[in-house]
């Protein structure tokens, strides 16, 4: 009686493991993947990302004499830093069905900013572009030739300010601008240290980015240029109404991403919520 009460007990044991895995399996066979993006683009080619360069940053280099320029490709005239894109992916999905609902990268291979004082040269180049929470431009890290860090997160992008997508359907191009480009804590002791001082804080305005991409599939008009209509991509809000075009869109979300976009919609969510 007992040793069938053993072999009871096991069997019933054995069919509760058995439940417990059929349950598991079943659990993982209706999994919800992610929704059909909006629209995305697999191999993203320029044209660039620019920054112009913030006069109280310029400024506070120039108190400790240090000098910024251009680092391979990139140039640096009036003020504005500018960095070809050279590559990257994006995919952009509805607002609230995924988070961050903008993902991928932009990349910038073979440019970059120096930062110059006396014999000391840091250069920060091969800038990437990466929209999660939060937003940031990683980069490769020099100090008079010799790599310090192979990527590291240099600055910090508030989509907060951005301002409507632009479109010139004649140029086949988009534009975006408005996002603020700030100096992360660890760029800031980095070049404190190289620098030698603790004047440079995380957290300081760089400059206000500007962001140019190529319109896939875009002909367009002569001198056209027209602006995201509301409640598109370039608001940030739950709606694609007014955009047919999934290569406009596509193009806007490359943008968006570029500025940080997933920061920018959660303030103007969260905005929203509290009023």
């Amino acid at each position: 009686m007992v040793r069938f009460l053993r072999r009871a007990g096991g069997m019933a044991a054995a069919g509760v493991a058995a439940l417990a895995l059929a349950g598991l399996g079943a659990g993982v066979a209706t999994a919800q993947p992610n929704p059909p993006p909006v629209a995305s683009i697999d191999n993203l080619t320029g044209v660039s990302t620019s920054v112009a360069l913030d006069s109280g940053f310029v400024s506070a280099l120039k108190s400790l004499d240090v000098a910024p320029g251009p680092s391979g490709k990139a140039t640096v005239n009036g003020g504005v830093a500018k960095f070809p894109i050279t590559g990257g992916h994006v995919t952009v999905y509805k607002p609230g069905e995924v988070n961050p609902y903008v993902q991928g990268k932009i990349m910038h291979e073979g440019s970059g900013l120096t930062l110059t004082k006396g014999n000391t040269k840091v250069t920060l180049e091969n800038f990437v572009v990466d929209p999660g929470q939060p937003a940031t431009l990683t980069g490769k890290v020099l100090a008079n030739g010799n790599v310090a860090a192979e990527s590291a997160t240099l600055f910090d992008l508030d989509g907060s300010t951005l301002k409507p997508i632009t479109t010139d359907q004649s140029a086949g191009t988009a534009t975006l601008t408005g996002t603020t480009v700030k100096l992360s804590d660890a760029a800031a002791s980095t070049l404190n240290g190289a620098f030698k001082t603790d004047a440079l804080k995380g957290g300081t305005t760089v400059g206000i980015a500007t962001i140019v991409v190529k319109l896939p599939g875009q002909t367009g008009q002569s001198g056209q240029t027209s602006q995201t209509p509301s409640g598109g991509v370039g608001t940030g809000g739950g709606s694609t109404s007014g955009i047919e075009d999934t290569g406009l869109l596509a193009a806007g979300a490359v943008a968006l991403l570029g500025a940080g976009a997933a920061a920018g919609y959660a303030v103007r969510r969260r905005s929203a919520i509290e009023r």
